[in-house]
């Protein structure tokens, strides 16, 4: 099963998010062009600054947006990464029994 934590900072913004035990089929397909078009569009079409660890052969990804954590950052990032949490959820409405996702709201 593919497990995804989305963090949110508590404003409601996600500001991080991780995708494990990944395999090959078509639903890691679907996340995995969700979570990795997110983080290159991040990076090409954004300044925002942000950190990730990334196995391919593992199946994990791990991005964190330090800026959004502390309640700033781009609300064109934030609608990036808002774009990507719909698309998972729709993917998890199709595949309940292949995903998990955990959408947590920080209370720092």
């Amino acid at each position: 099963m593919i497990t995804i934590t989305i963090s949110r900072n508590p404003a409601g913004r996600i500001y991080a998010f991780s995708v494990f035990n990944h395999s090959k089929n078509d639903v890691c397909a679907a996340v995995s062009l969700l979570t990795l078009n997110t983080v290159n569009g991040i990076e090409a079409l954004t300044d925002e600054p942000f950190t990730y660890d990334y196995n391919p052969e593992g199946g994990f990804l791990k991005v964190e947006l330090p800026l959004i954590k502390e309640g700033h950052g781009s609300p064109e990032v934030g609608l990036l990464l808002d774009v990507m949490a719909l698309g998972l959820h729709s993917v998890k409405e199709s595949y309940r029994n292949e995903i998990e996702i955990k959408d947590d709201v920080s209370h720092d």
